[in-house]
């Protein structure tokens, strides 16, 4: 009853909409987890851990570690995949780019290799995303392109406006804003045609983003004051902090310089207390130019001072990072090569070994192939000694016969012979008397003589 109940609760957790209060669940749920089995428990700490990877990121990171353990130990490929996914996701949002992309790269291997194919598109996420952060939008365009055609055959809408959001990123850094256009709209799409409302609010930025690009200042302000009222990212304060950042700059790009002043500075307060550095070089930047406009040159100059030292600071971490990320690449590629190489001598040695199997196959069959025509011609030259034996015995008796045969021919020769000369005794002693008789028949035919006489 307790395990059917942990079970209820886990799928009531698992349908969820990521902007759920999952928080207060953690707590009865981690003392059910204590009386599962280890693959039940590590599938359930890879989904609490993808849950709250955007919320709580120490708890989701002790979650995804914890299962990668469990997938260790019980040798379970499917758990360890997803819960690398994760620590390559949690590595990201961190900065640690190097482990997120090594991360991030196993679980591709092992979603690869066991055709899990929803794992295979997160982790190309993951990928994309550490691809953008090199440049290389190029590399990162295509695994989102990849992401989404999965998503796409599974039906996963997730997966599909996650992938369509991220390309549409990458489009607009590489100064192509009509391809992030046509991204970003296909998304929201998505999320209409399958009545969710994923990363809703993320994609209203990216248009927005879109629409600042081409100066279209007013739309860009109305499209994220709905991002960040959709409200669907999560409710993020570092999503809300890069709304205001974005806004702020829209306002000053439209001649509204006190909204965009009053927005930049509550932005700016945001990411000071929660220290999103990210964010806040943003607000530095775009609070210089504004009071510059406006003529408050004390505090134009501050805020581009604090810019520039922590535009310093970011460098520094940045370049040390790609550094890192370029070392962790390059590892990856050599033990890649090292891996393909092995397998190419593994290939060769099973090919060998496939060889030798059918030269030993085809070695047994000619062997039993022989040992049967050997008893075949031991037979048949048995039977063919039994017939040779029959044959002479046959011969024999023939001979016997012809023996036998000869000597009848040869008392019937005698026989014939004692036969002639009886009947030429027989034949001369009669000869005289039947003469006789002829004779005086003949007279007596002739009436020569008479009957008294005759008689």
């Amino acid at each position: 009853m307790r395990k059917v109940l942990f079970l209820m609760i886990v799928l009531q957790l698992f349908n969820f909409d990521l902007k759920g209060q999952i928080e207060n669940e953690l707590d009865s749920l981690m003392i059910y987890l204590e009386d599962v089995e280890p693959k039940e428990r590590g599938l359930v700490l890879n989904r609490f851990s993808f849950l709250l990877r955007e919320k709580n990121i120490t708890q989701a990171f002790e979650f995804a570690n914890e299962a990668e353990k469990i997938g260790i130990a019980i040798n379970d490929s499917l758990i360890m995949a997803h819960a690398k996914e994760n620590l390559g996701w949690i590595y990201y949002r961190s900065g640690v780019w190097d482990k997120a992309f090594r991360y991030s790269r196993d679980a591709y291997t092992i979603s690869y290799q066991i055709k899990d194919n929803k794992g295979l598109a997160m982790a190309m996420n993951n990928l994309g995303v550490i691809y953008y952060k090199q440049k290389n939008y190029e590399e990162a365009i295509k695994k989102f392109k990849g992401a989404y055609s999965i998503g796409l055959q599974l039906e996963d809408p997730f997966i599909m406006v996650r992938s369509l959001n991220n390309a549409a990123i990458n489009f607009l850094s590489a100064v192509e804003p009509d391809s992030a256009y046509y991204y970003a709209y296909k998304a929201l799409k998505i999320n209409n045609e399958f009545n969710t409302i994923y990363f809703n609010s993320f994609t209203y930025r990216v248009i927005g983003d879109i629409q600042l690009a081409k100066n279209q200042y007013e739309e860009a302000i109305d499209t994220y004051n709905f991002a960040q009222h959709t409200a669907t990212h999560h409710m993020l304060e570092s999503f809300e902090a890069s709304i205001l950042q974005r806004m702020g700059n829209a306002y000053r790009l439209s001649g509204n310089l006190g909204k965009s002043i009053e927005l930049l500075e509550k932005g700016k307060d945001i990411a000071l207390e929660k220290n999103f550095q990210d964010e806040l070089i943003y607000f530095y930047k775009y609070l210089a130019m504004a009071y510059e406009q406006v003529g408050k040159l004390d505090l134009a100059y501050f805020n581009q001072m604090a810019y520039n030292r922590l535009s310093e600071i970011l460098e520094e971490r940045i370049n040390k990072d790609r550094l890192a990320l370029v070392s962790a690449t390059f590892e990856v590629e050599k033990n890649d090569a090292e891996i393909r190489y092995l397998r190419a001598e593994n290939d060769y040695q099973e090919l060998q070994l496939k060889n030798f199997k059918t030269y030993n196959f085809l070695f047994t069959i000619g062997t039993i192939f022989l040992a049967v025509l050997f008893v075949w011609l031991w037979s048949m030259h048995k039977k063919t000694k039994a017939i040779n034996i029959e044959l002479y015995m046959n011969q024999v008796k023939i001979e016997e016969q012809k023996a036998e045969l000869e000597k009848h021919s040869k008392n019937l020769n005698e026989s014939n012979r004692l036969k002639d000369r009886l009947f030429s005794i027989l034949g001369h002693d009669l000869k005289t008397p039947v003469s006789q008789l002829q004779g005086v028949l003949g007279l007596l035919h002739d009436n020569n003589l008479s009957k008294e006489e005759f008689y």
